[in-house]
């Protein structure tokens, strides 16, 4: 089951509000044998559904940036990729094997939709 957030007038939960977020993919979209890879402005982001939840990492590896975690292999919650095979925890973004970290975004899911954060200072995440 996912978390599903009503909203009522603009509110999301708590002291976040719909401008906060804008809309990524519909949680149908997201399955966990098939990733969502999604362009967004200038950014390349994944959408993996392990279970009843969705994660959301840029598609850059740090290694030696290529753009190629829609086409890893993922394990629980670890994610791998195929060039090299440095993995990564999608949910907090650390090194499993390899170093660095992934970047990783926050979601929300309202009705059926998939809805990312925009940055701390109110710029559409679409605009960075």
């Amino acid at each position: 089951m996912f978390l599903v957030l009503h909203c009522i007038g603009n509110c999301i939960h708590g002291d976040m509000k719909i401008e906060d977020f804008e809309r990524i993919a519909g949680i149908d979209e997201v399955t966990p044998a098939h990733p969502k890879r999604v362009t967004i402005g200038a950014r390349e982001v994944v959408l993996f559904r392990v279970g009843d939840e969705i994660f959301a990492v840029e598609n850059l590896c740090p290694h030696q940036q290529f753009s190629v975690f829609h086409q890893g292999v993922l394990d629980g919650c670890t994610i791998t990729c195929p060039m090299h095979a440095w993995s990564f925890d999608i949910r907090s973004g650390k090194a499993v094997v390899g170093s660095g970290r992934i970047r990783t975004f926050e979601l929300r899911i309202v009705g059926n939709e998939v809805l990312i954060k925009n940055s701390e200072d109110g710029q559409k995440f679409s605009e960075f």
